[in-house]
């Protein structure tokens, strides 16, 4: 009979054993708000900072949720993208001539070429000096953009 007791006691706890919204316990702090931001501190953080434009700051351990949305439209002009997998060169090549933005990032998000074609079919951008790996190609023509994942190997 204790047993049954027991168990109907901490029943109606058993939906309440995690709370998965980022949260700090600390000894002191205070958080304040206004219509477009939020400002949450505690004493005695250990000091790791992020700054994006000027939206996001954070600080310590103590972070909110970040939310990012993005959007693709493909370019309706053809591209042509070869050697995939490379070693040392890749050529983009399109149906007409183009103006257009050729930005590379490695998958950490930085940024390791950038270049453009300008009033032109076809470009070669040097991927030798790059360590092997995944890479993402931008190619950006009138607000319009593509990205295509490029393996660099050895």
């Amino acid at each position: 009979m204790k047993k049954l007791l027991l168990i109907l006691l901490f029943i109606p706890l058993i939906g309440f054993g995690q709370h998965l919204s980022p949260s700090v316990i600390g000894s002191a702090g205070a958080s304040f708000s206004n219509s477009t931001a939020n400002i949450d501190l505690t004493v005695g953080e250990v000091i790791i900072k992020t700054f994006s434009s000027n939206t996001i700051l954070t600080q310590g351990f103590h972070q909110g949720d970040l939310k990012v949305n993005t959007q693709l439209v493909d370019i309706a002009i053809k591209l042509k993208i070869y050697p995939n997998p490379t070693t040392n060169f890749l050529i983009v090549e399109s149906e007409e001539s183009v103006n257009a933005d050729i930005l590379v990032y490695d998958i950490n998000g930085k940024l390791v070429i950038i270049d453009k074609l300008i009033n032109e079919q076809q470009k070669q951008l040097d991927f030798s000096f790059l360590n092997p790996g995944n890479y993402l190609l931008h190619i950006n023509i009138a607000d319009n953009q593509s990205v295509y994942q490029i393996n660099k190997s050895k």
